[in-house]
């Protein structure tokens, strides 16, 4: 395992565990979910071979996508929101 991978695998590890316990705070989760997508993206780069690069690419554009989804919501379903 090369340098860069094992410190993107930290960086993705990291990034989850500063997931929040709080799942009603959806601008909260969304910014999470953004900084997964950044991490999945840097990984690709560093993945050995391509269906892992793809399969993280493909998961960085889920992660985006469910950010964007999560800021569209009004005010009030952010506030309700269930786990």
């Amino acid at each position: 395992m090369t340098p860069e991978l094992k410190s993107a695998l930290r960086m993705l590890r990291c990034v989850r565990a500063r997931r929040s316990e709080d799942s009603a705070d959806i601008l909260a989760t969304a910014e999470w979910r953004e900084a997964i997508a950044e991490v999945l993206d840097e990984l690709a780069v560093h993945l050995l071979f391509p269906e892992d690069r793809a399969q993280a690419a493909r998961e960085a554009a889920e992660a985006r996508e469910q950010a964007s989804r999560l800021r569209l919501l009004p005010p009030r379903d952010r506030s309700s929101r269930g786990s």
